[in-house]
């Protein structure tokens, strides 16, 4: 019985790895991080603004750099299940409690993701 029972089990191991391939993907989940920034926003900028009414259009920034008072960093992170990355940077400059640059060179208006729960 014991002799049968090897190749039979050595048989049926090697027909099974090979099924994997036919089995669904595993959901992968779309991960967001960051501010979310709208072009509109970035538009309603304005160089002599107080950081009140930066906060008040953008929200908190993502990032105060400690070494870098007067910069804020305002980062958009998406990655989506299936896909690329993608990932948009804005940066504004400070000079005491106004506004001095808005350095929008790395920022690109990510598409809209759908965040409804509905299921049919």
């Amino acid at each position: 019985m014991h002799k049968l029972a090897t190749p039979f089990i050595l048989t049926l191991l090697i027909f099974t790895t090979g099924c994997t391939a036919l089995l669904p993907e595993p959901h992968k989940l779309d991960i967001q991080q960051g501010n979310r920034i709208k072009q509109e926003n970035v538009s309603k900028l304005k160089l002599g603004m107080t950081r009140k009414q930066v906060v008040f259009i953008l929200g908190t920034p993502l990032l105060k750099d400690g070494f870098h008072y007067n910069r804020w960093d305002y980062i958009d992170y998406f990655k989506p299940g299936k896909g690329d990355v993608q990932q948009s940077r804005l940066s504004l400059i400070f000079d005491g409690d106004r506004l001095t640059k808005i350095d929008d060179s790395h920022y690109i208006q990510l598409p809209e993701q759908d965040t409804s729960n509905t299921t049919d």
